[in-house]
């Protein structure tokens, strides 16, 4: 059995041990460890495991992303682990679970319900993702308004994909005024961060 297999043997199994309250990692640990574990050191990968078991909800929803694209159900099941504690950016990838079928059937409608918790908390990549939704009308009826009002809270926090959408929008007069020195402002806030649309727009009007 391989490095990979072996690790996500662990990660199913270890779903179904019971968990004790714990919050012994901060954010930036279980991001350390997240980090060496992508590299293949075992040592990290079986601290943060061990915490995730115990109910650290930080590492929970690491675990999660180790687990997803090799055993979705699992991934959205430490997700939701975490998420039922609150934490928003498991909320955000229960989010993306639901949006996109990973682990599940897509349900834009629940897709949409953890989005929301996650943009109760501030955090930007749920902010853009819901903005999206309500443009496009999955999930939640159309509001182009709502949508641009997430944008804008997203791009005022450095999302480079609200400030290019943002951008764009003030380009074009979509569901707001025209105002082309703000669009571009936007844009190139987001080409900054190397979004390739405003990258491109960049580009090609030097």
């Amino acid at each position: 059995m391989n490095r990979t297999a072996s690790f996500l043997l662990l990660i199913a199994s270890a779903l179904f041990v019971s968990q004790i309250a714990s919050a012994k990692l901060t954010e930036q640990q279980a991001n350390n460890l997240y980090a060496n574990a992508q590299e293949g050191d075992k040592s990290s990968f079986d601290t943060l495991l061990a915490e995730a078991k115990r109910g650290d909800a930080f590492a929970q929803n690491k675990i999660g992303n180790l687990a997803r694209g090799y055993d979705n159900a699992a991934a959205i099941a430490w997700y939701r682990k975490s998420a039922d504690q609150g934490y928003a950016n498991a909320q955000y990838n229960m989010g993306l679970c639901y949006y996109n079928g990973f682990g599940t059937a897509i349900n834009y409608t629940e897709a949409a319900s953890w989005y929301q918790k996650s943009v109760a908390q501030g955090y930007d990549k749920a902010q853009y993702n819901l903005g999206t939704m309500y443009k496009s009308g999955k999930g939640v009826p159309q509001d182009l308004a709502k949508a641009l009002s997430l944008y804008r809270k997203a791009a005022e926090q450095g999302n480079m994909h609200a400030q290019s959408a943002l951008g764009f929008h003030y380009l074009t007069g979509q569901g707001i005024e025209v105002n082309s020195a703000l669009g571009e402002s936007w844009i190139k806030k987001a080409a900054a961060q190397g979004e390739e649309r405003a990258l491109k727009y960049l580009a090609k009007n030097r």
